[in-house]
This record gives C-alpha cells, sequence and structure tokens, in this order.
C-alpha cells in the first residue's frame, strides 16, 4: 500500500474532526475552530471550496461518514443551531424542553433554541424540503406534516 503525506495529513485532521464532531455534534465549525492542536475549521472550510475534494472520493466519504451535513447547502449558522437542536433533543435529561435553553457554541455565540425552532416553524413555509426533512428527523412533527403550520 502506498500512503501519501496528503492522505496521512488528512487521517490527522479527520481525527480532530471526529473529536470536535463527538463535543459539539457538527462539522459545521467556525473557521476559527481548533481540536487535538489542530486548525479543524480552516481545514473543514478549505475543503468546501469547490473542486478540493476532487479525485479524493473517499475523503468526502469519510467526512459525510462523520457527519452528513459537514458541508450543507443552508447556511452554517443554521447547520450549528440545528446541531445543538439535535443534541439537546438527544439528551433524555432535556428531551423537548427548548423553552429557555441556551446552547454556548464553540465560536463564542450563543443558540436560543426555543427562538430558533420559533422562527424555523412560524417560516415552515420558506424552508427548503432538506431542512424540514432534517428538523423531522429530529421527530419535530410539525416540520413533518403536510400543510402544518
Amino acid at each position: 500500500m502506498v500512503w501519501s503525506a496528503a492522505d496521512e495529513r488528512f487521517q490527522e485532521n479527520l481525527e480532530a474532526a471526529k473529536a470536535y464532531y463527538e463535543q459539539h455534534w457538527t462539522l459545521c465549525v467556525p473557521r476559527s475552530a481548533t481540536m487535538l492542536d489542530r486548525p479543524v475549521g480552516q481545514w473543514l472550510s478549505n475543503l468546501r471550496r469547490a473542486g478540493a475534494l476532487e479525485g479524493h472520493p473517499e475523503w468526502k466519504a469519510a467526512l459525510e461518514a462523520v457527519d452528513e451535513h459537514w458541508d450543507p447547502a443552508w447556511p452554517a449558522e443554521w447547520q450549528r443551531y440545528y446541531a445543538a437542536l439535535r443534541k439537546l433533543l438527544t439528551d433524555e435529561e432535556n428531551h423537548y424542553d427548548a423553552r429557555g435553553h441556551v446552547e454556548a457554541l464553540p465560536d463564542g455565540s450563543e443558540v436560543k433554541l426555543g427562538v430558533f425552532l420559533s422562527n424555523n416553524r412560524s417560516r415552515r413555509a420558506k424552508l427548503t424540503t432538506d431542512k424540514l426533512q432534517a428538523l423531522a428527523a429530529l421527530g419535530l412533527e410539525w416540520a413533518a406534516t403536510e400543510g402544518a403550520a
């Protein structure tokens, strides 16, 4: 087996990305984010650029295996809010307790999950199909129901 320096760097950065995902539930990280002494935010930002993964389908598959939304079609901020909501909803102690919950994100910003949910529910008709599917996968019935408001 031939091992390239680029593949070795990718694997090292992928391990840092996995560690970041374990803590924050998303690879849609701020550009300044680091993990395991690696600039994982800048690395992922570079990989999101058009053509960056050309010739490396195995790299893309490895990133998608960690987080299928590592390169979302929607804005990064929405993905970070979604990840914080997903984490809260899967935590048995706080299940569906998004009212008033504020989640601190690694970039120093805060997510008011109740506001995020309320805004998305009231703007349901304007949400893209993939956003609705992602929210419905969390068990939010209003996202899965046709014509729900």
